[in-house]
């Protein structure tokens, strides 16, 4: 069983008892067969049974755990058609979200963006810093869409492939390659051009998922 910290939280404790539980799968912190258990995981964190079973459900009802016969809740196995599968419909939905920043995107929004490609040449190599970085880029580029509705589909899935996503990182030449890809869509965006932005994504999504199973031939699992 993992050592999860105690909780003493400055907000509502259901959520923060959420947000930990989500950190610790989506980083790989759980085995993938491993089943968690409500009380356990309750004693660990020093809360009651209650904001741990809420979390749990909201989890499943996310998609990022499911319920197995005999076992209870476990984190969710993708198998290669089903990440195939969401990666199709991330690119075909983060294409319409940068077609509209082309439209709506601030002068606010371009300097955090360039201030995240940056970052992305200053990172340290520490997995979850590089994960972080490219992620809030990819964020902050899909809420320039001013779609929030749109966006919140689209993080949905990400969540559910967050652990994937991480392992397509790992490789130095992958990393290149997406900081790469994130600069040109910043010029993209810049220029206001909405047929180059939305040719660059596609490219970039289809990219992370080749990345994915570059590095995991055989085997499920961005």
């Amino acid at each position: 069983m993992l050592d999860l910290p105690a909780i003493e939280p400055a907000q509502p404790i259901r959520d923060v008892v959420y947000e930990t539980l989500k950190d610790a799968i989506l980083s790989g912190s759980f085995d993938g067969s491993e089943h968690l258990v409500e009380s356990e995981l309750a004693a660990q964190l020093r809360v009651s049974r209650t904001p741990v079973r809420e979390a749990m459900r909201r989890l499943e009802s996310e998609g990022i755990l499911e319920a197995r016969p005999k076992q209870g809740l476990v984190v969710k196995q993708h198998t290669h058609e089903e990440i195939k599968e969401i990666y199709l419909i991330r690119e075909a939905l983060e294409s319409l979200a940068a077609a509209h920043a082309v439209k709506n995107a601030t002068d606010e929004d371009i300097v955090l963006l360039e201030s995240l490609v940056q970052q992305m040449e200053d990172v340290s190599d520490n997995p979850e810093d590089v994960f972080e970085v490219h992620r809030r880029f990819s964020e902050a580029l899909n809420k320039a869409s001013r779609m929030p509705t749109l966006v919140g589909i689209i993080e949905s899935l990400r969540e559910q492939i967050s652990r994937f996503r991480r392992v397509s990182l790992r490789s130095e030449e992958r990393k290149a390659k997406a900081r790469q890809d994130h600069r040109q869509l910043l010029e993209a965006l810049k220029e206001r051009d909405e047929a180059k932005i939305v040719a660059l994504t596609h490219a970039h999504v289809r990219g992370a998922l080749d990345a994915f199973f570059g590095s995991n031939a055989g085997s499920p699992g961005r």
